[in-house]
C-alpha cells in the first residue's frame, strides 16, 4: 500500500514545473469564473439599488428627445418648450402622488475661500419625498419657501464634506454664482442613481429661484413625478402624453418631450448586466475547459514517460482498474489543487476589486460551489483518456522491449 501511494505522489511531484503548468490553467479558469460571477451578482444588486434611488414608481418628463442606453437616460435633443405651467397641468392627473418641476445646471459654489463646481437642481418641497432622499441634517424645503422665491439650499453629502468637513453647515451662508443661499439641510449619502448621476455631488434649491435668479430662464428641464399605484404607470404616462401634445400643439411625430419610466431603465440595465454576466461566465468556463485540456495533455505525456512504472506495477499484480484509478486520482488532484487555489484567488480578488470599483461586496457562495463542482467534473474528464491509455499498457511488450 505504501509503495502504491509513493508511486502515485512521486509521479505527480517528480516534475514540479510540469505540475505547475498543469495547475495554472485550472487556476486561471476557476478564479476568473468565481470573480466574474461575483461581479455579475454584485452588478445586479447595484442595479436594483440604483433603481431604488430613482424609485420604481417614478417617471420623468424630459424636454426634448431621450433614449435609454446601457441603463442611462441620455438626452439627445434639448428644447426650451417645457414650462412650469406644464407641471401645473400634469398635477391635475388622478393617481399622481408627488410632482416636482426640475431645472438643473452647473454653478460655482463658494464658502470662505473654498470653491467648487457642482450640479444645482432646482426642485420643490415634494422632490425629496418622490425620490425618497433621506436627510442627515436639517430639514426639507417648505412650500412657502418655494413659492416665495427664498434663497435656501440643501447640500449633497459630498458637497457638504468638501465645503465644511466636520463643521455643521445648517444655518451657514454659501455663494452660488455670487448669490447668497442659506443652508437648511444636508442629504444623507445616496450614491449613483439609475441615470448614472452622483446624487451626493449636487445642491438642491427652490426651482423658482433657479429659473428666475440663478439662470434667468422661463422654462424647466424636466418634471419628476411618482404614482400612487405603480400598476397605473402606463395609463398615467398615456394621459401625460395626451395633455402635453395638446398644450405644446405638436403631433406624435414632432413631439418636443419624452417620458422616461423607471421600468424602462431597469429593463435595459438588467439586460445589459445579464448579457455581461453570461458572456464572462462563458469565457471563464472556456478557460477552465482549456485548462482541463492542458491537464489531459500533461497526463498523457506523463503516461508515456511512466510506462516503466506502470509495467512494474502490472507485472507484480496491479489490475487495470488500479492503474485507471491511479491516473484518474492524479488528474482530479491536479484540477482540485488548481481549483482550490483559484477559489482563494477569486475570493481575494472579489474582496479587493469589488470595493475598488464601488460595487457592493458580495461573498459568492453559489459560484464557489459551482467552481468546485466543475473542477471535479473537468478533472475526471481530463483524466479519462490518459487513465484509459495507462490501463491498457501491456507489461509483456514492455519486458520484451527492455522498457
Amino acid at each position: 500500500m505504501f509503495i502504491k501511494y509513493k508511486l502515485l505522489w512521486g509521479g505527480l511531484f517528480h516534475k514540479k514545473l510540469r505540475l505547475f503548468l498543469s495547475v495554472i490553467g485550472i487556476i486561471i479558469g476557476v478564479s476568473s469564473l468565481l470573480l466574474m460571477n461575483a461581479f455579475g451578482e454584485s452588478a445586479k444588486i447595484k442595479t436594483l439599488k440604483e433603481i431604488e434611488t430613482f424609485g420604481p414608481d417614478v417617471m420623468m418628463v424630459v424636454a426634448g428627445s431621450v433614449r435609454v442606453s446601457a441603463g442611462r437616460a441620455i438626452q439627445t435633443e434639448i428644447t426650451t418648450t417645457l414650462k412650469p405651467s406644464d407641471a401645473d397641468a400634469l398635477r391635475k392627473i388622478k393617481g399622481i402622488k408627488y410632482l416636482s418641476p426640475v431645472y438643473n445646471g452647473d454653478a460655482i459654489v463658494r464658502y470662505f475661500g473654498k470653491n467648487l463646481t457642482t450640479i444645482i437642481n432646482g426642485v420643490n418641497e415634494e422632490y425629496l419625498l418622490l425620490r425618497k432622499f433621506p436627510l442627515s441634517e436639517g430639514r426639507n424645503f417648505l412650500k412657502d419657501e418655494v413659492l416665495g422665491y427664498k434663497k435656501v439650499a440643501i447640500l449633497g453629502y459630498k458637497v457638504k464634506n468638501e465645503l465644511f468637513g466636520d463643521e455643521d453647515p445648517v444655518g451657514k451662508i454659501i455663494l452660488i454664482n455670487r448669490l447668497p443661499f442659506r443652508i437648511i439641510g444636508v442629504l444623507a449619502p445616496i450614491g449613483i442613481d439609475a441615470s448614472n448621476a452622483d446624487q451626493d455631488d449636487q445642491i438642491l434649491i427652490p426651482w423658482t429661484v433657479a429659473i428666475s435668479a440663478l439662470y434667468n430662464v422661463d422654462y424647466i428641464r424636466s418634471i419628476y413625478l411618482n404614482v400612487e399605484n405603480p400598476e397605473e404607470t402606463s395609463t398615467i404616462a398615456k394621459q401625460i402624453d395626451e395633455i402635453l401634445l395638446k398644450l405644446h400643439k405638436v403631433s406624435e411625430k414632432n413631439r418636443d418631450f419624452s417620458i422616461v419610466k423607471a421600468e424602462d431603465i431597469l429593463e435595459v440595465k438588467t439586460q445589459t448586466t445579464e448579457l455581461f454576466s453570461s458572456l464572462v461566465k462563458s469565457i471563464s468556463i472556456l478557460c477552465l475547459l482549456v485548462g482541463s485540456l492542458g491537464v489531459t495533455a500533461i497526463m498523457t505525456l506523463s503516461v508515456n514517460e511512466r510506462k516503466k512504472e506502470i509495467g512494474i506495477r502490472k507485472a507484480i499484480g496491479a489490475e487495470d482498474k488500479d492503474i485507471l484509478f491511479q491516473f484518474l486520482v492524479e488528474s482530479v488532484f491536479i484540477t482540485l489543487l488548481g481549483g482550490i487555489i483559484g477559489i482563494l484567488i477569486g475570493i481575494i480578488g472579489s474582496l479587493i476589486f469589488l470595493p475598488l470599483f464601488k460595487y457592493p461586496l458580495v461573498f459568492p457562495w453559489g459560484p464557489i460551489f459551482v467552481s468546485a463542482f466543475l473542477t471535479i467534473i473537468f478533472g475526471i474528464i481530463a483524466g479519462i483518456y490518459p487513465a484509459y491509455k495507462a490501463a491498457k499498457i501491456d507489461p509483456i511488450i514492455l519486458l520484451r522491449q527492455g522498457f
